[in-house]
């Protein structure tokens, strides 16, 4: 057992208190858990473990733990731990500091995610934009199509009324030129099969309708 320490009467009091732990606090409960240091972020626990010694070391200061100090003087002696109880009380100690280690290295993480995070914000700000835009855009694409697809199926309409107007009269056409075949064909001559034949033998009156050198006066 480590020997006997002198501590100032009100470091032994905040801890009965729970008070804010002060740096001779902080010694007095390194020097009863027998650590290497106790942080103010573990005093907590420390000072529990230690209320029950302090007591035991010095009775009376439970009666004035929350009364006047000034009747017990201005320093107290007492022993730490026996060897046993100090290393329990380590060991909780340890595990205190480990857990304030992972807290601070989550906090850490914490801090490099948010940063993270907004740096990714700053970046998807813009090409949430854009994205906007480009629905914006393709909206409008989508509305044009949609327009020249109507206008299209309007002149695919009319150009097969048109081929089934061009068909109706290619068809009208056919019949014409069949009934002239059927009908009495035009003569070849340019109707003027009723005149005089051009060439072969003159006729004797020369179509004159007579004989022009018969008769008594020739």
């Amino acid at each position: 057992m480590a020997e006997a320490k002198v501590f100032p009467m009100n470091a032994f009091v905040s801890v009965l208190r729970g008070e804010a732990a002060d740096q001779a606090q902080l010694d007095m409960l390194a020097y009863i858990t027998q650590a290497e240091t106790v942080d103010a972020d573990i005093a907590p626990v420390a000072q529990a473990l230690s209320k029950a010694w302090i007591y035991e070391q010095e009775p009376k200061l439970t009666a004035y733990a929350e009364g006047d100090i000034s009747a017990l003087g201005n320093q107290v002696k007492i022993e730490a731990l026996p060897e046993g109880e100090a290393t329990r009380a380590q060991a909780v100690l340890d595990i205190m500091a480990a857990l304030k280690a992972d807290k601070a290295a989550l906090q850490a993480e914490v801090e490099k995610l948010t940063a993270e995070k907004a740096e990714l914000e700053a970046k998807i700000s813009p090409l949430e934009a854009q994205v906007k835009t480009i629905e914006a855009q393709n909206a409008a694409g989508e509305n044009k199509v949609s327009v020249a697809s109507t206008k299209l199926d309007e002149m695919s309409k009319k150009l097969t009324d048109l081929m089934a107007e061009v068909d109706k009269v290619k068809s009208q056409g056919v019949v014409v030129a069949g009934v002239a075949g059927d009908g009495a064909a035009p003569a070849a001559d340019g109707g003027m099969a009723d005149g005089p034949t051009v060439g072969g033998e003159p006729e004797a009156d020369f179509g004159l309708g007579g004989d022009a050198f018969g008769g008594d006066t020739w």
